[in-house]
């Protein structure tokens, strides 16, 4: 067998031996930028042009993302076009999402009386058995063991204290069936096992890589994810998280917006009280930094900072569009006064960051 390290070495050059072929789109270059100028009219309320924007990007690949489908479904509904709404819907069940958790979304709520909407419940059932069909069940429920695994041990009595070296072994071997899915069946994406019940952010299957920091000598998967981006198999978004997990940087800058709260009334406001508390907060950084960072977000598939910045605040006043994910937003509560002021150090508030040009 051969020592581990040069088995990981085997494995990604066998990896990045089998190349995008040059008849599918780099989603990096043909879809998320598209899907961006979508997200942008929606900030807007133009939902009818954003509509447009999505189908063109749609249009584009072969697979297009959940998250989009759903995105625009609500576009749809709020542009009052009951037919596009309801096909936009029928792709979401034939990527694996649940009947329940649509059912459940107020912005589609109106729907629920019409006839078209009776007829979308109606096929459910048949558009459940084709996804069940489609995608490798199988498969995903294997790359669920990994999260299993990597959990029963560092949450038994006793944790990390007590199973130290059995959870380092796990996690090799985590690493190693990971490894040997992607080389054998490609990065499991949702053209692969679909997507959770709920449009899920991340397969539990992530904790793999996320273990696998570069603090603990751990193997890097960037090329990996910088090639699943690219292939369409996982989310700009989802990649920069990981990324940033694993090597312990921010190069995305992934948290886009921080508030800070204080457990101690008294302490915190006393005789002068602080500005920047219990507001969303944004990250000061230089135009140099900024360039720097939106050269390596555009690398990825993912739109300029400030426009980043501005989709996580939208959706924190519009819910009804799946904008943030569960990292954007990175909300402390400290005991104390000093403790909130160096959490809110080199940050201003978001609003008259984003929005001055517009003021």
């Amino acid at each position: 067998m051969l020592p581990r390290k040069l088995y990981f070495v085997f494995l990604l050059l066998l990896l990045l031996a089998h190349p995008v072929l040059a008849s599918k789109p780099d989603y990096i270059k043909v879809y998320h930028p598209v899907v961006h100028e979508a997200e942008m009219l929606v900030l807007s309320k133009d939902y009818k042009a954003a509509l447009n924007k999505y189908r063109q990007a749609f249009d584009a690949v072969n697979e297009p993302f959940a998250r989009d489908y759903y995105n625009a479904a609500v576009c749809a509904v709020l542009a009052e076009d009951q037919k596009q709404t309801l096909d936009l819907l029928e792709k979401l069940v034939l990527k694996g999402v649940e009947l329940p958790y649509l059912e459940k979304q107020e912005v589609f709520k109106g729907l629920h009386e019409t006839k078209a909407w009776k007829k979308f419940v109606k096929h459910y059932p048949k558009n459940r058995k084709k996804f069940s069909h489609r995608a490798d069940l199988d498969l995903r429920a294997d790359l669920d063991e990994l999260y299993a695994r990597d959990r029963y041990f560092r949450f038994a009595e006793g944790g990390l204290r007590v199973y130290a070296d059995t959870l380092r072994k796990i996690e090799n071997e985590n690493v190693d069936i990971l490894l040997r899915t992607i080389v054998k069946r490609g990065y499991p994406g949702e053209r692969l096992i679909g997507v959770g019940d709920t449009i899920e952010q991340l397969p539990r299957f992530s904790i793999v890589i996320e273990r696998q920091t570069k603090a603990k000598k751990g193997f890097d998967f960037a090329p990996i994810l910088q090639e699943a981006v690219q292939q369409g198999n996982l989310l700009p978004q989802a990649a920069a998280y990981l990324m940033e997990a694993q090597q312990g940087q921010r190069n995305y800058r992934t948290i886009a917006l921080v508030k800070v709260s204080c457990t101690n009334r008294k302490d915190c406001e006393g005789n002068k009280k602080l500005k920047l508390l219990n507001k969303y907060l944004v990250e000061k950084v230089s135009n140099k930094e900024e360039a720097n960072i939106n050269a390596r977000r555009t690398a990825l598939g993912l739109e300029p900072l400030a426009d980043y910045r501005k989709k996580v605040l939208y959706s924190l006043q519009d819910n009804r569009f799946k904008f943030a994910n569960t990292w954007s937003v990175k909300h402390y509560v400290v005991p104390s006064r000093d403790a909130a002021e160096v959490l809110t150090e080199g940050h201003e508030i978001a609003d008259t960051a984003l929005f001055a040009e517009e003021l």
